[in-house]
């Protein structure tokens, strides 16, 4: 039983990766025929799209009453995005992301500030309507800023529009599959959860979040090798925005379930501190090097030793 499990997980996940995938340039079509700018397409389209994944296997692992892996898969994958998936993302690409302008270092400080709201559910100890209305408010207010502060740009050729209802129609079609493997998905892990004795939000926070930000790596090595730094860094740190606010929004939302308090406590120090360290590199030094990278990568290995139960440093 637990082999079809474990089975049915992997192969949910490689699915969700590989169907987003194509979403991805399905919603970058779209973008250029509506006109957003690079920052703007990375954190608006290109973010919740490639959120897709952890949004579906949020929500509907908060409707069947695992609010605790509904969290745990969102800050798991937030420490994977300003981590491991950044760090592998410099060294694939053989770039180092340069970060000129207000706009992006803008929106480390939102994705800072959005770190922090989980705190509230560590006091809480559940989710709920009221954090859910509080979450999507920040995530349209963060979504308008970015708009409005970045220009548009130049239209794509009629080519491209004439084949905007057919990239439509592929986009709901993928995103619906995207929804229906993310429910193999959750039932697979909280089997494999029950299995190992591990809290439902550890599984979320390492074996699926990794799992569901495989689209977000893919994505940014493709957006670092053309330098369009902006959609790169729109892509990652908007994910992590999108992450916290709308589909932790959504997920509260529809739950009522209670959340082992211990267990998102030891993932939300490393929330904080993957944030803080790309607040520093981006605020303060204005680049992710790959020595910056090798330190981001390690920082996620500590990460998964610590939810095995392995501790190689003080934290």
């Amino acid at each position: 039983m637990i082999f079809y499990s474990v089975s049915l997980l992997t192969a949910s996940l490689l699915l969700i990766a590989l169907i987003s995938e194509r979403v991805i340039r399905y919603v970058l079509v779209l973008s250029k025929v509506i006109g957003l700018s690079e920052m703007a397409a990375g954190f608006i389209l290109l973010s919740v799209t490639t959120s897709l994944p952890e949004l579906s296997v949020s929500t509907i692992a908060a409707v069947a009453g695992e609010a605790g892996l509904s969290v745990g898969n969102v800050l798991g994958s937030n420490i994977a995005n300003l981590t491991i998936i950044i760090g592998l993302a410099v060294l694939f690409s053989k770039t180092e992301v340069s970060v000129k302008g207000q706009s992006q270092k803008e929106l480390v400080q939102f994705l800072f500030l959005s770190s922090i709201i989980p705190l509230f559910i560590v006091q809480r100890g559940s989710l709920g309507p009221i954090l859910g209305l509080v979450l999507l408010t920040l995530f349209i207010y963060f979504s308008v800023t970015v708009s409005r502060k970045t220009e548009k740009t130049k239209t794509v050729e009629n080519a491209n529009k004439n084949n905007t209802a057919s990239t439509s129609l592929k986009f709901i079609v993928g995103s619906g599959l995207i929804i229906v493997l993310s429910k193999f998905a959750v039932d697979s892990s909280v089997d494999v959860a029950e299995f190992i004795g591990l809290p439902p939000s550890i599984v979320g926070a390492t074996i699926i979040a990794l799992g569901t930000s495989l689209p977000e790596l893919a994505t940014t090595i493709q957006a670092l090798k053309k330098k369009l730094f902006g959609m790169a860094l729109g892509n990652l740190l908007g994910s992590c925005i999108t992450n916290i606010t709308l589909i932790l929004g959504v997920s509260s939302l529809v739950s009522f379930s209670p959340v082992n308090v211990l267990a998102v406590e030891s993932i939300m120090f490393y929330v904080l501190l993957s944030s803080l360290s790309i607040w520093y590199l981006i605020g303060a030094s204005e680049n992710i090097s790959r020595k910056a990278s090798l330190f981001l990568c390690v920082l996620y290995i500590t990460f998964i030793l610590q939810q095995a139960g392995i501790s190689i440093f003080i934290f």
